[in-house]
């Protein structure tokens, strides 16, 4: 849509020219209009007044770039930048795995496809659907049924036609296939050219382990909203949805993990229990130690925007008060016994006021880096 500013100078009070401000349109004044047109409140037909070489931008400003398509509550493709520091890539590749049911080993290609899952910045990542060939020759109802009941998108050979599918099978064809999906995003977003507008399906049909990785990475990168996997291979699967998670993460915002308690190593009344923030970053490394521990521990991860815990601190998004709270409404933290809270070593000058806020509670100032926490823990008693 184009800006208030570009509406504007096409009106007649841009001009102080006749109907200005005439409020014919419902609006007070024409800039109002402006505002409420580039944000798309109002259509450009409630001004009377409005020249036709205004009407035809706003047409071809509200033409779609890229259609959406909704599977299963996901949605796919609706993308409307070439590149993703523009403003944000939108809707995340789909990763689909193909299921023939003409192959005597779809069975067990289906049980890999359901066992299959990552956990990536506290959160667990699986196929987002089944692709499904040969369906129609064969009694195959019952077994789709229990796809969609596992949670999976069903995609049939009759839904294709809501997509521009492309196939691969050789990563020295990848070059030229890139250059194609980089054209019709292109002809779609820039030129908004809508033979080109339905979302992208890709096959991709390689064999090699390491050329599906690098391949599906470029898909991933440029431009399709689908992939369909032939072969499952679960290492370059965890590769693919750790970028897709990071290229299709809005630039402008931090990257966080979830505000809860975290279990490791199976804890008990006996635990330790650790505080930080949860910047994905502090997250991981504070979780990747802990994980090794020999002891069980919690972690607490208090909500604090995305911020590391100096940036936390310094911006008081990490206060006695935030960290108490999550403490106190924890019910799995109501079973230690010894009541012993660590806290990062950046967070000493907050000791003594968390402790007011947790009188039951020892605050015990911790490392200031995760790779010290398992020097540290050894010199605890309790």
């Amino acid at each position: 849509m184009l800006g208030a500013m570009d509406i504007f100078k096409y009106l007649p009070a841009s001009k102080k020219a006749e109907n200005s401000n005439c409020k014919a349109c419902g609006s007070p004044t024409c800039m109002m209009f402006s505002l409420k047109l580039s944000k798309g409140q109002v259509t450009i037909d409630k001004c009377p007044h409005a020249p036709s070489e205004l009407v035809d931008k706003i047409n071809e400003a509200v033409k779609i770039q890229q259609k959406t398509v909704e599977f299963g509550g996901k949605k796919f493709g609706g993308e409307k930048v070439m590149f993703r520091h523009e403003k944000t890539f939108i809707n995340p590749t789909g990763f689909f795995a193909t299921l023939d049911f003409a192959s005597s080993d779809f069975a067990s290609k289906y049980e890999r496809i359901k066992k299959f899952e990552i956990e990536v910045i506290g959160k667990s990542f699986k196929f987002d659907g089944v692709f499904v060939k040969n369906a129609d020759n064969l009694d195959t109802s019952d077994f789709i049924e229990t796809i969609k009941n596992d949670g999976f998108i069903v995609l049939s050979e009759s839904d294709l036609k809501l997509f521009q599918t492309f196939e691969i099978d050789s990563i020295s064809k990848t070059t030229e296939l890139i250059d194609k999906l980089t054209k019709v995003r292109y002809e779609a977003v820039v030129n908004r050219n809508e033979n080109y507008s339905d979302p992208i399906l890709t096959f991709l049909n390689a064999q090699n382990p390491l050329d599906i990785c690098a391949i599906g990475s470029s898909l991933v990168c440029k431009y399709s909203s689908i992939v369909v996997f032939d072969v499952i291979d679960e290492a370059v699967m965890s590769s693919l949805v750790t970028l897709r998670l990071n290229i299709f993460t809005d630039p402008e915002l931090p990257l966080k993990v979830d505000s809860k308690v975290y279990e490791f190593n199976n804890p008990d009344e006996n635990s330790l229990v650790f505080l930080t923030t949860n910047f994905a970053l502090t997250y991981f490394a504070v979780a990747n130690e802990l994980g090794q521990l020999k002891r069980s521990s919690y972690l607490v991860v208090t909500p604090s925007e995305g911020m590391s815990v100096l940036t936390a601190w310094s911006a008081e998004k990490i206060t006695a008060q935030i960290a108490s709270k999550i403490v106190r409404e924890s019910k799995v933290l109501e079973t230690i016994k010894n009541k012993k809270l660590i806290i990062p070593g950046y967070l000493a000058d907050l000791q003594e006021e968390l402790q007011e806020e947790l009188p039951e509670w020892e605050i015990v100032v911790g490392t200031k880096e995760a790779y010290q926490i398992p020097a540290a823990v050894k010199g605890y008693s309790w």
